[in-house]
């Protein structure tokens, strides 16, 4: 009788560690696949107003189908799905530019675009390396920091977003 008894608890015991989880999260609900794993963000940051230089390092984007997305995407026309992920540099003080590209990615599904700040002249001094995937700079900050010799080179292209002001979706 001990014996059944003991089978009985660890029994009821295992059961509760096994089903209490799963009842917690959702049950059989949580398993219908209702999430959309490429979705982008729900909220969508304004573009700010202004004139901005967007530069794509070419070498990093080997797939010229990737290439020409990124190139819609960040002259605002209609995009499909891109399956290649960018890291995006802004120089530190640029916030149009930084904006900017907070509001590219809110676009993007999560942790497609990847967005950091970095010090001006040494940011510029890798991008003068092609040590870069893309960079956004506003015109005034381009002036400042000669940033056309970065452009200039032969594996850089460059698209100019003038005037987006807060247009919308």
């Amino acid at each position: 009788m001990r014996a059944v008894k003991h089978i009985a608890v660890c029994a009821v015991c295992i059961l509760l560690l096994a089903v209490l989880p799963f009842a917690l999260a959702g049950g059989f609900g949580s398993l219908s696949g209702d999430t959309d794993a490429v979705s982008s963000a729900s909220v969508i940051i304004d573009k700010p107003s202004g004139s901005y230089i967007v530069m794509i390092n070419r070498s990093r984007h080997k797939s010229v189908g990737d290439l020409a997305a990124w190139h819609e995407f960040f002259s605002g026309g209609d995009f499909t799905i891109i399956y290649d992920d960018i890291g995006c540099v802004t120089l530190q003080g640029d916030t149009g530019a930084l904006t900017l590209a907070q509001s590219f990615m809110s676009r993007l599904p999560e942790n497609q675009m990847k967005v950091s700040v970095g010090d001006p002249v040494l940011s510029v001094s890798k991008a003068a390396h092609r040590r870069f995937d893309m960079m956004i700079v506003s015109s005034e900050a381009a002036e400042i920091y000669g940033v056309s010799d970065i452009y200039d080179g032969k594996d850089v292209d460059v698209i100019y977003v003038t005037d987006v002001g807060n247009e919308g979706v």
